[in-house]
Parts: structure tokens; C-alpha cells; sequence
């Protein structure tokens, strides 16, 4: 039995799954899309070895969501067959769909990140190209620069936390992600927290359901290491609670 797509970003990515339940159904609907062409994007770096190989699976999503964007029916793949729907709904911007497929080029590389600002520039083409789509989806369109700002520190919270919560798993695979160095990325995201906060409050509030999953940063950061997962209850509770203050 085919899973539903629903189903596949609950199972997957069920922190943004979580905060898009805070949007009305349509809003549900686009975003539980967005995360499931993400998911199938970014999972081609964890399941194709072969760097030739991965660039054809690239590529063939490039073509197939340009040819939703030029007006075409959308290839059989339940995603994109979503993705045409999601289209006609929301004002979704392909440029956005671009950069996350060039930044995955940098999946198939075992190399870590040669500096900082290669991971700054990574997430903010990957995580950070997601959530401007996410927020399209809720209306959010043509943000101000505050609204920006935020989009560039949270997608980089939320991306840079997660990638040291599977680090291990990389490790293992035998990939580094992070630049060599001496460099404590747990206190950097640590000491970004008030930051965050602060520019969270240039959001309108329809924004959330894009966006609330980031609240979650500091739970996952804990008091001396990152948590690798976190109870559901805690979390539902975290985003209750972020909701409706607004501090994310």
C-alpha cells in the first residue's frame, strides 16, 4: 500500500509537520507538500551513492517541477502530482524549488564544508529556501527585511541543530558535515537563542505554521549537549506555547 503523502511528512519531518497543523486546511495542505518534495529531494544524498547518478535524480526533478511552473501535467509521482495543486493555491516561487536542487549538489560530497560561510550558504539555499516557500504558502509574500533576517537565523538554528543531531549517523557513514576547527557550533546556536526571539517578532501572525517548528531549537540544544530526539508531548507543548506568545 502506497503511503500518503501526509503520512510520509508525518513519519519523516514531524516537527514541521506538527507546526503546520496550526494553518487551516488548505495552508496544511501546501505546506505537507513543500515538506514532502524537500523529503524527496534531499533523501537522493542519503540513498544514491553514485555522484553521476544523483545528479541525473537532480536533474530530473528540476525538469519536472519546471514543467508544473510552465503549465504541463505533473510526471506520476504522488509529490508532484501535490505540487500542481499546491501551485494553483498558493503563489509559490520556482526560483526558490532552484536553489534547493543546485545546494543538494553539495550532498554528494564527503568532504565537510570548507568554511563557515559554506554552511551558511548551503542552509540558507536548502532549510532556508523551504521556509520562504512555507511562508508563500501562508500568504506571506514579498517579506520585509526584518521578516528576512529571521529567515536567515532561524532556517540556520533549526538546519545547523539538526545536522548535529545526526552527526553520529554521518560519522558512521564516514562523511563529515561541519568545517574543521575548533569552532563550538552548540554554544554559537546557544548563544543565538535571544537573537532569534527578538527578530521573531517582525512575523505576522499567519506566518507560524511555516515557521513555528524553530521554537524547538532550544529544547533539542538542552543544557550541555544536543538531544537527539525530544517527547512528542514536549514539543506539542513548546509550539501551544510559542504559538501563542509568538516567540519562536
Amino acid at each position: 500500500m502506497t503511503e500518503d503523502l501526509d503520512s510520509l511528512v508525518h513519519r519523516v519531518d514531524e516537527d514541521r509537520w506538527l507546526a503546520s497543523r496550526f494553518g487551516p486546511r488548505d495552508v496544511r495542505s501546501t505546506l505537507t507538500t513543500l515538506y514532502a518534495v524537500n523529503y524527496e529531494i534531499a533523501h537522493i544524498g542519503e540513498t544514491v551513492r553514485e555522484p553521476g547518478l544523483a545528479e541525473i535524480r537532480l536533474l530530473w526533478w528540476r525538469e519536472a517541477i519546471d514543467e508544473i511552473f510552465e503549465g504541463h501535467p505533473p510526471r506520476s509521482q504522488p509529490a508532484l502530482q501535490a505540487l500542481e495543486r499546491a501551485v494553483d493555491i498558493a503563489p509559490l516561487s520556482a526560483s526558490h524549488f532552484h536553489q534547493m536542487l543546485d545546494a543538494r549538489r553539495a550532498d554528494f560530497d564527503a568532504a565537510p564544508f570548507r568554511s563557515d560561510g559554506d554552511l551558511a550558504d548551503y542552509i540558507d539555499r536548502t532549510a532556508g529556501a523551504l521556509m520562504r516557500l512555507a511562508l508563500e504558502a501562508c500568504g506571506v509574500v514579498g517579506a520585509s527585511t526584518e521578516v528576512g533576517d529571521f529567515i536567515r537565523a532561524a532556517s540556520f538554528r533549526w538546519a545547523l541543530t539538526g545536522m548535529l543531531r545526526s552527526e553520529p549517523l554521518w560519522r558512521a557513514s564516514g562523511r563529515a558535515l561541519l568545517p574543521a576547527g575548533e569552532r563550538s557550533y552548540f554554544e554559537l546556536l546557544k548563544a543565538g537563542a535571544d537573537a532569534s526571539r527578538q527578530l521573531s517578532r517582525a512575523l505576522p501572525t499567519a506566518a507560524f505554521p511555516a515557521v513555528g517548528y524553530a521554537a524547538l531549537v532550544p529544547a533539542y540544544l538542552g543544557r550541555e549537549k544536543v538531544r537527539a530526539s525530544l517527547p512528542l508531548l514536549e514539543r506539542q507543548v513548546r509550539l501551544l506555547f510559542a504559538s501563542a506568545t509568538g516567540a519562536i
